[in-house]
């Protein structure tokens, strides 16, 4: 026999995901601009739910960063800063050019394996066009490509800035970037390390890190202006 308060929690939490994941999507795709007041009676008519799912959908996407709420303002598009990225990936590029030497040296053709069954997950979330699905698999490889340096203290501290840099890279995603490059780049990651090779190992991941920190911050600087001219 079904308990029908089971139901209700399984209905009430699949409202709250879509409504979430869709209020997700307009901020990364810049529907909802930085700044923005998020009038929690105006997104349940929109979009067609009560008040509950949406203020609870504001709170998560609060922990996630995308909104700020304030007991004055209420609930806004949280602003989304060049410097905080330039920031961020100074620390990363230092880190993990230093990781990428240890991986070429120290990883095993089992680790090697693992990464190539991530880079099919790569390749099927491309496929699928699923943004946020290749966000978790860009994530897991690292994790597993970072494990190989055998340093817990800098892998602890290269996963903290990855993470810290989730937010704006989800909304690169979003806009249509760096999907095609991501699988790419990441297959010649791995060729490099598996050779061993420490001096390229390094220079791509470099390269990378630094290619990708423009195209944040260009692409932020971009939307702020279209954001500013309207």
């Amino acid at each position: 026999m079904v308990d029908p308060s089971s139901e209700m929690v399984l209905s009430h939490d699949t409202i709250l995901t879509a409504v979430a994941n869709r209020l997700r999507r307009l901020i990364l795709t810049q529907q909802l601009k930085p700044g923005d007041r998020l009038v929690q009676n105006d997104l349940a008519a929109q979009l067609g739910v009560s008040r509950t799912p949406v203020r609870e959908a504001l709170q998560q996407l609060a922990t996630e960063g995308l909104v700020m709420i304030s007991p004055y303002k209420g609930a806004t598009v949280a602003e989304f800063a060049p410097e905080e990225i330039e920031a961020i990936y100074h620390v990363r590029i230092a880190l993990e050019s230093y990781a990428a030497r240890l991986v070429a040296r120290n990883i095993t053709d089992e680790e090697i394996d693992q990464l190539h069954s991530v880079l099919d997950a790569m390749k099927h979330a491309y496929v699928e066009g699923n943004a946020d699905k290749l966000l978790d698999v860009n994530r897991e490889f690292y994790v597993t490509l970072y494990q190989a340096t055998r340093q817990q203290r800098l892998y602890d501290m290269i996963l903290n800035h990855i993470d810290l840099s989730r937010l704006y890279r989800r909304m690169y995603f979003y806009l249509g970037h760096l999907a095609v490059n991501t699988v790419t780049e990441h297959t010649k990651i791995v060729d490099v390390v598996a050779q061993h090779d420490e001096d390229e190992a390094e220079l791509m991941i470099r390269m990378g890190l630094e290619e990708t920190a423009v195209g944040l911050v260009q692409a932020l600087r971009l939307a702020k202006d279209i954001a500013d001219q309207n």
